[in-house]
């Protein structure tokens, strides 16, 4: 972006995040859409022609019809009015393509690595999103492992020479893993890791920590405790910090019964807490949201480093939603959006999957940045069926990105009605490119396999803009110590 542009663009961001917060006026949601639809009337109108100042004259355009606007009341009433507007006319705008990114993610192309001289195996390495991040800044991978030949596949593609071991972890041996890299114990640098945590999920059937499908995270601390790497990260899902080691019904937490150790709130992580403290590593965790620190995207996880020897510490936000000033370091950026991270694919061949008919039908009353409240009122409660009775914003619902905003936490099935992720114009899900760039990952890193696969792959990875801040604090920690 050309610099008097991205310096415009950086001003407005840090206004539109401010502006969508203004309770006063109305939902956050309501407020993201008309300033969405304002900027699409706006760009489609404009003269420019160059794509970027088009759409950052626009935005301003946008934002400005915004601050006219001084009461609730005048709030809905010219919502409804772009309502309408878009309903008659909102089509796809005909782009002039961007000649180049408007960002590039850490590491444009996998070939640009650098050699720090440290090294790190990957254990259930998915589509290496976690690692790609310590790749990006000079850690050299010494072997991956993972129980999905999805992942094998994918890694194999892209890495052929790195040793991958397509084997339940189980069955594998620490030993076997250290003979083959040629390290003994507590040679290996860093250890990465995101066990599977289906336990721990906040959606679906809750499981105690003794199902089958905790042992991944016992097999880490196993690996841990044998092989005695000088650092260890781990990334869990959120769902981890308040899940019971034994489920209670709703139905039955009250006051009057009397819960057990593993019946209360967060038992499930206190117990973790204490196997990696029972490495004697000494341990940092936080919950952090990856559009922190520069992705295009809200994603929230819990990540521990663990240190053999100092004292551990999670990076600092490079990004922020509202500006903050920093006596000891340089400022914060706003966060990263979708049109940030993604104009120079628009109007090229992407891969995606597609709507049903009744998905589409509805999908064409929503505007950029709005969701299924912005649906006609005689049609809510038929798409919504019963989930328009339950609790919540139920923001994921016929959501439509906004071009501005990071994107909402990208999922495994962008095209079922409660976890839509439906591009900001055209009539179709976010592409797995998109996905790709969302995610931080190289333009050049691929994903063998159905559309499906690689919506899942990528989806369920770590992304590498987090891991690179992470990756970037490992090696600044180990030149201490």
């Amino acid at each position: 972006m050309k610099n008097q542009s991205s310096s415009d663009y950086q001003k407005l961001k840090w206004k539109f995040f401010s502006d969508v917060n203004k309770k006063a006026i109305g939902y956050k949601g309501d407020i993201r859409a008309y300033i969405g639809q304002k900027t699409w009337f706006h760009e489609r109108d404009s003269s420019e022609s160059d794509p970027i100042q088009r759409h950052v004259l626009a935005f301003q355009s946008a934002l400005n019809d915004f601050d006219k606007i001084h009461s609730k009341e005048q709030f809905k009433q010219e919502l409804s009015s772009a309502l309408e507007n878009w309903r008659v006319e909102g089509k796809e705008i005909k782009r002039v393509l961007c000649n180049e990114a408007v960002i590039s993610p850490p590491v444009k192309k996998i070939k640009n690595w650098k050699n720090n001289g440290k090294n790190f195996i990957s254990l259930f390495s998915g589509a290496f999103g976690l690692d790609l991040g310590f790749m990006a800044m000079g850690f050299r991978p010494l072997m991956a492992l993972d129980i999905e030949e999805s992942s094998y596949k994918t890694i194999n593609t892209n890495l052929p020479k790195l040793p991958f071991i397509n084997e339940d972890v189980n069955t594998v041996s620490t030993k076997r893993i250290l003979e083959e890299v040629g390290l003994d114990v507590g040679e290996l640098d860093v250890v990465t890791g995101g066990p599977p945590c289906q336990p721990f999920s906040t959606a679906g059937k809750r499981q105690s920590m003794l199902d089958p499908r905790a042992s991944p995270l016992r097999e880490y601390v196993r690996f841990i405790n044998e092989a005695q790497p000088k650092c260890f990260v781990m990334e869990e899902v959120e769902g981890i910090l308040s899940a019971r080691l034994k489920h209670v019904p709703i139905a039955e937490r009250d006051d009057k019964k009397v819960l057990s150790a593993d019946e209360k709130h967060g038992s499930a992580f206190r117990l973790v807490m204490q196997m990696l403290t029972e490495t004697g590593y000494k341990i940092s965790y936080s919950l952090v949201n990856a559009a922190d620190y520069g992705a295009p995207q809200v994603r929230r996880r819990l990540i521990f480093i663990g240190l053999r020897e100092g004292v551990p510490e999670l990076p600092e936000p490079t990004h922020s939603y509202k500006p903050q000033l920093r006596i000891d370091g340089p400022s914060v950026e706003p966060w990263t959006t979708f049109w940030e991270a993604t104009a120079d694919l628009q109007g090229t061949k992407m891969d995606y999957s597609k709507f049903s008919e009744k998905i589409s039908g509805y999908m064409k009353n929503i505007p950029p940045g709005g969701y299924w409240r912005q649906l006609p009122e005689d049609m809510v409660l038929e798409a919504m069926g019963g989930a328009h009775e339950s609790k919540g914003g139920k923001m994921g619902y016929y959501r439509r990105l906004s071009w501005d905003c990071p994107s909402p936490t990208v999922v495994t099935t962008p095209s079922q009605k409660g976890t839509l992720l439906c591009h900001p114009e055209e009539l179709r899900p976010i592409t797995v490119e998109e996905y790709k760039r969302i995610q931080g990952f190289p333009d050049d890193w691929t994903i063998p396999g159905s559309t499906i696969v690689k919506y899942q792959l990528i989806g369920n990875a770590v992304p590498v803009y987090l891991s690179h801040a992470i990756a970037g604090q490992v090696l600044k920690l180990s030149d201490e110590n």
